[in-house]
């Protein structure tokens, strides 16, 4: 688990039944060290914390390409997608 506030707090959310989760609330106050994910078309929110908003991507290039290529990773290993294979012709 990486460090910051409001990290047993989501670790908590995340492995609990939904109905005793919703009584983990986010943290009120801004954690310092945000964790994005998208939930809307142009807002990423904290996984950790309310204050933790933003309406601009919160990734530069790099980021986001390696979080491309894990998502895809992730989906070869769960079996969703194939692994593919150039051809090489002599």
């Amino acid at each position: 688990m990486r460090s910051g506030n409001y990290r047993l707090r989501t670790a908590l959310r995340e492995n609990l039944p939904e109905p005793l989760a919703a009584l983990i609330p986010k943290g009120a106050r801004d954690c310092g060290n945000h964790e994005w994910y998208k939930s809307a078309e142009q807002t990423w929110r904290c996984y950790h914390c309310k204050p933790g908003l933003t309406h601009t991507v919160p990734w530069d290039e790099r980021e986001i390409e390696a979080r491309r290529l894990e998502a895809g990773a992730m989906k070869i290993r769960a079996g969703v997608l194939q692994p593919t294979r150039e051809k090489v012709s002599h």
